[in-house]
């Protein structure tokens, strides 16, 4: 028989109301306080003016007309309801239907960390949601080709896969490399490749341990050792990890890349979801003009140059790096701003010399993205200022500064910034956005 959440009356007095009672009228006057009244609702992720800025620069891209309220946190809009609710990033509902991010956050539980985005820790990454932005206000579509120079651990490039829109990722540092292709390849591996009992688990850990790991399937392959750093790497930061234990912690991983296929999977097949590879290239942004028919060649580049004189991008990866045999100087030699026979050439006003340096790698990178965009093409470099040696660097004005040198021109610029930890290197990001004649 089942209970009655009221309390007992004692001689027909009611008592107060039960802690049920409390917790479900509350929940009632909370849904009814908290939740936008409309069919087309902001997404409860919507926290700054920035996202607001995105949202505004998502329906320029996808709608015919439409009207904030941003008091209300509702949209009214003119359009394709159907690609509205697949594209959006920054709406919950659409119509009175659930928008497929939204749809991607509850299935997850984080708005960032879907799909396989959270496969792997990666320093200096940027959000995909803004990736997501990004491609809907470039009204980018499945004949578009895409650009991210600075891939990284393959934001951009997973993103775009989603979408359904081609893309192409560079990256000089080989962890970045691998973990793309991981990204990339993920979605459309067959399930019956990821079907490892425990004992399996077990026997590969051992293999990797003793240098002996081998595998037919090259994703298996790179997916069972990047589980395997990630694990030794939690192991060497903390020591919360013991109780588990190396195999539980490296079972707990797969299981997590597992359920993220399955959760995708079911995903794509519920919003009839149609994903694209990207081409990823183990490159040099320094080089791109010498790389096969890339001139005029993009429609748009969305990226994020690396903050190397404020971020160590390698150590994260060094236990990666030594178990390949990759000497992690020959990587640091590559970055921006770190080429010995670079010469500074222009006027940093008495900035560091690796700021100097960096800048003069980075603006040269910029004029190699110009070459790369077709006419017309689109360009958002996503940028962020930190502090070297007690003195601010301006990355951001003289990023705007290069596009414009190079022949860009200038439309908007965000600034995001990023909520959660104090001691971040950088504080906040800006979102300059700029078009190729």
């Amino acid at each position: 028989m089942r209970k009655s959440t009221k309390q007992a009356r004692i001689f027909e007095i009611p008592e107060s109301p039960s802690y049920e009672e409390i917790m479900e009228e509350y929940a009632k006057e909370f849904r009814n306080f908290i939740l936008p009244k409309g069919d087309t609702i902001f997404g409860f992720w919507m926290q700054t003016l920035a996202d607001l800025e995105l949202l505004d620069l998502e329906l320029q891209g996808l709608t015919e007309e439409y009207r904030i309220d941003p008091v209300n946190r509702t949209v009214d809009f003119k359009g394709n309801d159907d690609l509205v609710r697949l594209r959006i990033a920054h709406l919950e509902k659409v119509k009175g239907k659930t928008s497929l991010y939204a749809d991607l956050v509850d299935t997850f539980g984080d708005t960032n960390a879907y799909a396989f985005h959270n496969l792997y820790p990666y320093k200096g990454k940027f959000y995909p949601r803004v990736v997501r932005t990004l491609i809907n206000a470039f009204k980018l579509d499945s004949n578009s080709l895409l650009l991210d120079p600075f891939n990284g651990s393959g934001t951009t490039t997973h993103e775009a896969s989603l979408m359904g829109i081609k893309s192409v990722g560079i990256d000089i540092t080989p962890m970045g490399v691998i973990l793309s292709e991981l990204k990339n390849d993920l979605p459309f591996a067959d399930e019956k490749l990821l079907s490892f009992t425990i004992g399996d688990l077990q026997d590969i850990l051992y293999a990797i341990e003793n240098k002996r790991w081998q595998h037919d399937n090259p994703t298996i392959y790179k997916l069972m050792l990047v589980i395997y750093f990630d694990t030794v790497d939690a192991f060497a930061r903390t020591s919360k990890y013991n109780k588990k234990g190396k195999l539980g912690l490296f079972v707990e991983k797969f299981n997590y890349v597992k359920n993220c296929y399955k959760k995708l999977k079911e995903i794509k097949e519920q919003y009839g979801l149609k994903f694209e590879k990207a081409k990823i290239i183990n490159g040099d942004v320094l080089e791109l003009k010498n790389m096969d028919n890339l001139k005029e060649k993009f429609d748009a580049c969305i990226t994020s140059p690396p903050y190397y004189f404020s971020i160590d991008y390698v150590g994260k990866d060094k236990i990666a790096y030594d178990y390949l045999g990759i000497d992690t100087k020959s990587i640091e030699s590559k970055y921006l701003g770190m080429k010995t026979n670079r010469v500074v050439k222009g006027n940093y006003n008495g900035l560091p010399l690796k700021v100097a340096m960096y800048y003069e790698d980075l603006r040269e990178s910029i004029e190699n993205i110009f070459w790369a965009l077709k006419p017309g093409g689109k360009l958002a470099i996503i940028v962020g200022d930190s502090t070297v040696n007690g003195k601010k660097i301006p990355t951001t004005l003289m990023t705007k500064r290069f596009c414009e040198e190079v022949g860009f021109r200038f439309e908007k610029l965000i600034f995001n910034p990023l909520l959660g930890l104090r001691n971040r290197a950088i504080r906040g990001e800006s979102i300059i956005i700029c078009q190729k004649p």
